[in-house]
């Protein structure tokens, strides 16, 4: 009986010790892209229309190598990649990191646009774990602009029109 009480309390011991370690997570989305050009903005998710979403009051931009531009101006239709849910950003401004797609010319066919994620999960008192996903996507050009949505960051629950 004393050595099933003492598996007993070892076993709660043990289940606080796990249950107890913290983990951070980061995810990390690497974007490229033939023909587009890989930009993070700051700005408003809205509805565009239908089941369609746009881009508005563009603060700010830059290029993927961090170095800032004057935003475009104007706005943007959205095109989410698969799995992202834009409907849950309406209203908030936010940071998307993605690739603006060109209007098409004559002579353009789609653009072929690479994501790569990678998420790790950095436990404290216990191994890490690191997982990757890759994907391929090819976007036809339309007649105006759009931006494919790689990524999507919370800024404020709010716009400020």
């Amino acid at each position: 009986m004393q050595r099933t009480t003492s598996a007993v309390v070892f076993a709660l011991l043990l289940g606080t010790a796990v249950a107890a370690q913290d983990a951070t997570v980061t995810t990390r989305t690497e974007v490229k892209s033939d023909n587009g050009k890989v930009v993070t903005m700051t700005g408003c998710v809205e509805i565009g229309g239908g089941t369609s979403y746009v881009f508005t009051n563009i603060t700010s931009e830059r290029e993927k190598n961090d170095k800032p531009v004057s935003p475009a101006g104007g706005s943007y239709a959205l095109t989410a990649r698969e799995g992202l849910d834009l409907s849950r950003y309406i209203n908030q401004k936010v940071e998307l990191t993605g690739v603006v797609i060109p209007a098409a010319t004559k002579s353009d066919g789609d653009d072929k646009i690479e994501l790569k994620e990678t998420t790790k999960v950095d436990v404290d008192n216990g191994p890490d774990r690191k997982s990757s996903t890759g994907t391929t996507v090819k976007v036809a050009r339309g007649p105006e602009s759009r931006f494919l949505v790689a990524s999507v960051k919370t800024l404020a629950p709010g716009c400020q029109q």
